[in-house]
């Protein structure tokens, strides 16, 4: 006989997951005692949302479903941003909060009890609370399926302590493997013959081509047809940066390169593209531009986009298919695509030296330098995140993190801590604003004690840009928004860190490529305010 909590993460161990990231609490002792017991690796952290973060940026990185945990009360909505993201950005996540005894449920009034199953309804695509031992390992099974499903996200399960102490016969309930279903026939006949007729395509291809595992399969057909590509933040690295047929990425704030493209268009080819990530309407010129919409989940049609033909199915298999289908068709050059690579490759090369402030592009420049195949590189949210968007190239696809779903804030470190833990790549970056950094540092200890090998990347500006930038944009100024930065060099010893304070990109670049080994903290002064034509692009779009 087992108790419940060991039911749970046996199955757990079975479904492949193998490390639970979270605080845990009074409620939730029996669950601990059963991890300690298994071959799960436990890591504490020092806040919850940070232990979804991590288990976020491990499920992104593995494609396997990973566990976060807390306690009743505060720690249970202490996750609710992570968990969000998860949901948001689409990687399998298993939620196990910690409740009080059954008993308490209902009560008008009990110390510390929430209706957790209803809080994480809104954020999860499954949110149950357990209440009897019969159902624990169907309802398990039920949310492993869910949470690995063709479009995955995180599903949470409360599990009260008398619930978790109590014995039971019953066995974990294996949830059958799924197939990816393959498209339509007619489906992909008329997806044939939709592309067959346009002049000037358009690819743009989203996070579903790297869940699917399509990449090779999203490059092969590109350039088999001669079909220039952009991507979405999350699915770059697809194409090369310097690969004739690449636009880099879509989806900036302001008016960029690509902007100026899309209106010449005739057909978008989205290609597993979440409308979570970017508004359809800013590939299709405001719904003007029919779509072929190709993913492995049908087009979610409430958006301003003219799906003309939907055609979901596994990716690869379809965008095979399209080949196949086109019998050696290829598009003509085109002397468009050809000068916005131009300009794109320019862009990326042009320095700005003598300045106030380190120039975006030449910090990411820095970064790129020292990449390798397999480096992973996460980034953070705010006015960084657009310029690694624009300026940092991917060696390969899934390289460069970039969290675009909910797009919360505080992601970079814990998630990068994750990434190191999880020892897949060589070296592990994070790029932060000073404003995310903060908001996540006490994880510092976290990766101290774990004894890791990272390098965070801060870029201080001494305020919320994108905020200040947005708010601009809208009414001509902007409320008060800086704030003060720490003693950097004192917070990273306080926490076993080295600290690298650089003032140009070939100290970054040096600082990099010397430190390889321990935890570094890197920061540098950046300076958003350069690029004039940018900020007025930004009132333009928002306009």
């Amino acid at each position: 006989m087992a108790n419940v909590a060991e039911l749970i993460v046996k199955a757990l161990e079975q479904a492949g997951v193998t490390t639970a990231y979270g605080v845990p609490g009074e409620e939730n002792t029996e669950l601990m005692l059963a991890l300690e017991a298994s071959s799960l690796k436990v890591v504490l952290t020092r806040h919850e949302q940070a232990a979804a973060f991590m288990a976020c940026v491990q499920a992104r990185i593995t494609g396997r479903p990973a566990l976060c945990f807390a306690t009743l009360g505060p720690g249970a909505t202490n996750l609710v941003t992570g968990v969000a993201d998860a949901t948001l950005d689409y990687a399998p996540m298993i939620v196990l909060t910690g409740q009080g005894a059954r008993a308490r449920i209902g009560k008008a009034e009990s110390h510390q009890v929430l209706n957790l199953q209803k809080l994480f309804e809104p954020v999860t695509k499954l949110s149950r609370t357990l209440m009897h031992p019969e159902e624990v390992s169907s309802t398990l099974a039920e949310a492993l399926r869910v949470a690995t499903e063709p479009r995955p996200g995180a599903v949470h399960l409360s599990l009260p302590e008398d619930l978790a102490a109590e014995e039971t016969d019953q066995q974990p309930v294996k949830a059958p493997q799924q197939a990816r279903a393959t498209v339509m026939p007619q489906a992909l006949a008329a997806a044939v013959e939709l592309l067959k007729d346009a002049k000037h395509p358009l690819l743009v291809a989203g996070a579903g081509v790297l869940r699917g595992k399509a990449a090779p399969a999203m490059r092969a057909f590109a350039e088999a047809a001669r079909l220039p590509m952009a991507t979405t933040f999350m699915a770059k690295g697809i194409l090369p940066a310097d690969h004739p047929l690449h636009l880099h990425c879509v989806g900036q704030p302001f008016n960029d390169h690509i902007d100026d493209l899309i209106p010449t268009r005739d057909l978008i080819v989205a290609v597993g593209f979440d409308p979570v990530e970017l508004a359809p309407a800013a590939i299709t010129d405001g719904g003007r531009i029919p779509v072929l919409h190709l993913s492995d989940v049908p087009a979610a049609l409430e958006h301003d986009w003219n799906v003309t033909c939907d055609a979901p199915g596994d990716i690869a298999r379809t965008l095979r298919g399209l080949t196949a289908g086109l019998r050696g068709q290829r598009w003509p050059e085109d002397a468009a695509v050809a000068a916005l690579c131009a300009r794109i490759a320019q862009q990326r090369r042009s320095a700005h030296p003598g300045t106030d402030g380190i120039h975006p592009a030449d910090a990411l420049r820095a970064v790129e330098a020292v990449l390798s195949n397999d480096t992973l590189v996460l980034s953070g949210v705010g006015t960084h995140k657009m310029e690694v968007a624009r300026y940092l190239a991917a060696r390969k696809p899934g390289q460069i993190i970039i969290p675009n779903g909910l797009a919360g804030m505080g992601l970079a470190l814990p998630g990068a801590i994750a990434a190191a833990d999880l020892g897949h790549h060589s070296r592990v970056f994070a790029i932060c604003g000073d404003g995310e950094f903060l908001m996540n540092l006490q994880e510092m200890e976290t990766a101290h004690r774990l004894g890791l090998s990272l390098t965070v990347v801060v870029w201080e500006d001494g305020g919320y840009g994108l905020i200040r930038a947005k708010q601009e944009a809208d009414t001509g100024q902007h409320t008060d928004l800086a704030f003060e930065t720490p003693d950097w060099d004192h917070l990273a010893k306080s926490f076993g860190w080295s600290h690298h304070r650089v003032s140009d990109p070939e100290a970054l670049q040096a600082v990099l490529e010397d430190h390889t080994i321990g935890l570094h903290l890197v920061t540098l002064p950046i300076n958003y305010a350069q690029a004039l034509e940018r900020d007025d692009a930004f009132r333009d779009k928002a306009a």
